[in-house]
């Protein structure tokens, strides 16, 4: 249970009959309980004009970051900027048979000025941020330097690009199902993820167009 600070908890008052639920917050004479629903939000008119303009990947020589580019231009994307820290790939041949631009970037987005450099000379319509690493151990033999490694390409660079001096028209962050459920030695990774689903929330709080998937185990 949780309970709003300073309020009183009348059981009687409260609960005037027995409830299933597991967890529960009170604030005032307000009952809320957890409830997963499904987004029955659409507008293919908005897909299609989002689509169709310029995209960001962060780490997007990665698996999801190359099946999300073969998405785009699919749908029609005009030019696709693929990022990550090393700016090495071999074979890419995303775009070429439906005339979008890729080109592939080196940069280090949990860096504020390096990201915000790339994203200035890109000047995307959208970015997706799929960039990420994995630093697995357990808590108690994990030092701040093992938290940060997590945490800077996932946390540090969601905040960074957030701050685009021009609003982007799409901003999906990849999360992990880890920031909801957690995972036996992925502290860092559940903490990196629980911050971009919360930054998501508090964005489109105030009218940003963004979204945080969290995303389960994938191959392939």
């Amino acid at each position: 249970a949780d309970i709003a600070r300073g309020e009183r908890l009348v059981a009687s008052a409260v609960l005037p009959s027995p409830t299933p639920e597991a967890e529960a917050a009170w604030s005032g004479n307000v009952h809320g309980v957890a409830r997963l629903r499904a987004c029955t939000w659409s507008s293919s008119k908005a897909h299609a004009s989002l689509a169709a303009g310029a995209y960001a990947i962060t780490g997007g020589l990665g698996g999801l970051g190359l099946c999300a580019a073969k998405m785009l231009v699919e749908s029609g994307a005009s030019g696709i900027e693929l990022s990550s820290r090393s700016g090495r790939v071999g074979g890419l041949a995303i775009g070429a048979e439906k005339g979008a631009r890729v080109r592939v970037a080196a940069c280090d987005v949990g860096d504020a000025a390096d990201a915000v450099a790339q994203l200035a000379f890109a000047a995307p319509t959208g970015v997706l941020h799929a960039a990420g690493v994995l630093h697995d151990m357990m808590l108690r033999s994990m030092a701040s330097d093992d938290v940060h490694a997590v945490f800077a390409p996932k946390a540090l660079a969601a905040s960074h690009m957030q701050t685009m001096r021009t609003p982007l028209q799409a901003f999906g962050l990849f999360s992990s199902v880890a920031s909801t459920f957690g995972n036996v030695g992925q502290a860092n990774y559940a903490a990196g993820n629980a911050y971009l689903d919360a930054l998501a929330r508090c964005q489109r709080c105030h009218g940003v167009v963004v979204s945080s998937l969290q995303i389960p185990a994938v191959s392939g």
